[in-house]
């Protein structure tokens, strides 16, 4: 029988709803009265559930046992095949307990996260999806309609600043493409250097004389998506590692040229002054890029660049279609790494159980399979091996990438400043790109 949880659902979700845009900060911090206290990170590895049971330190036979007294189906809602895949392992491996999987897209399945918690009959127990822009951490962990489950064995191997905003599963990244035909090495070293040919003077990519200065061409999944946009939600947050490059890259002070294109407006769009991420989105804004709808089409573009540099923006995985997996079929493509002060945020898939789900101990089975298990080889977790995908236990190495986490330079995600600059980013880049 489902807990009654649907007054304490409803109350949550009309206040997150109303309380889009504030920062998880403010929502950490409410009153007991609204939200309670969110522990998060290795802080909450020792915590006891509220139901009393410390969910945290059971190993996989105890999590086993309970799930078999549970006697459910344990429902996956999971916006990625690898929650497929691993289903088809776990259930090999633990027969007695049924799991069924159902794929979403990310919309929909918070959405049905949402509603489901509203009515009180919460479907599923287990959610995997990517939290590209926070909204997942502020809007529904911090208000308790998803858990984070910590398993202590399998976070002794995760460091810590990934386990901050959820359990990751395993890391990924969208990056920059470039032409290998063109450059037989990674041809950029920073971010600046991507806005390279940008004038001071005439705030664009046009001299006074009104010819072009842009030295990239660009082509780019639409910046406003949540994978693109937290990107830039992320610089702004880290302006003081860009100011930092610009001086060393540079030899002298950034010079602040968006002021003046700032159009601040309470509640609706607000960018901060004086901060480096902020002109660096401003310089890129002004540039001429070609949006495409299809990460493929993206890296066919940079493969069939012939009018000078070219660089693309779109998923990591995109690089199956390179020479490197297909052969003389493939494409000149190759990842943009070791850019400075870092490449891009960690854009993992994190995995969380359904509040007042009806299989809480086969859901953290689940997870923890997923994972590997109590030791890292238990499980599955080798299975999500795959290009563009790195490990997060440092017991366990991925190696079809070819290049380690450390040299492609990813940063873990801010979800708290993000969530509150990713808003901001988008109203901006739709008004900043009209202004060309």
């Amino acid at each position: 029988m489902k807990k009654f949880i649907a007054v304490l659902m409803t109350l949550c979700m009309l206040t997150a709803l109303a309380a889009c845009g504030n920062s998880a900060k403010e929502a950490e911090t409410g009153s007991e009265d609204e939200v309670g206290k969110v522990v998060t990170g290795v802080e909450a590895i020792d915590v006891i559930g509220e139901d009393g049971i410390d969910w945290n330190h059971m190993s996989m036979d105890e999590l086993y046992e309970m799930a078999k007294k549970e006697g459910g189906t344990v429902t996956i809602y999971a916006t990625t095949a690898d929650a497929d895949t691993a289903r088809k392992y776990i259930r090999d491996k633990y027969p007695d307990i049924k799991f069924e999987y159902i794929s979403c897209d990310t919309n929909t399945v918070m959405q049905k996260i949402g509603m489901e918690a509203q009515s009180g009959t919460p479907m599923a127990d287990v959610l995997m999806v990517k939290d590209a822009s926070g909204e997942v951490f502020n809007e529904y962990v911090l208000w308790d309609l998803i858990k984070i489950y910590y398993p202590a064995d399998v976070c002794a191997h995760i460091k810590d600043d990934m386990l901050r905003f959820g359990l990751p599963l395993y890391s990924t990244f969208n990056p920059w493409f470039y032409n290998t035909r063109m450059f037989d090495k990674v041809p950029i070293e920073s971010w600046w250097d991507i806005v390279e040919g940008y004038n001071e003077e005439t705030q664009s990519f046009k001299d006074a004389n009104g010819n072009n200065t842009q030295y990239w061409t660009i082509f780019s999944k639409d910046i406003t998506a949540p994978s693109y946009a937290t990107l830039w939600a992320q610089l702004i947050s880290d302006s003081d590692k860009l100011l930092e490059q610009y001086k060393k890259q540079y030899g002298k002070d950034l010079t602040f040229t968006y002021h003046d294109h700032l159009q601040n407006t309470p509640g609706l769009m607000e960018l901060p002054e004086n901060n480096a991420g902020v002109e660096l989105f401003w310089r890129f804004s002004q540039m001429t890029i070609t949006p495409l709808a299809d990460g493929d089409a993206v890296v066919e573009a940079v493969h069939e660049s012939v009018n000078g540099p070219t660089l693309g923006l779109c998923s990591a995985s995109k690089l199956d279609n390179s020479k490197q997996s297909m052969g003389e079929s493939g494409m000149d493509i190759a990842w943009v790494t070791g850019l400075q002060p870092y490449t891009a945020q960690d854009a993992a898939a994190y995995s969380y159980v359904v509040s007042g789900c009806d299989n809480p101990a086969g859901a953290r089975l689940f997870i923890k399979f997923m994972m590997g298990g109590d030791d890292g080889q238990s499980g599955c977790y080798n299975v999500f091996d795959k290009l563009g995908h790195w490990s997060v236990r440092d017991d366990v190495t991925y190696k079809k990438s070819g290049i380690t986490y450390e040299e492609v330079n990813l940063t873990a995600p801010d979800f708290e400043h993000i969530y509150q600059n990713y808003p901001n980013v988008k109203a901006y880049w739709t008004l900043w790109n009209s202004t060309r």
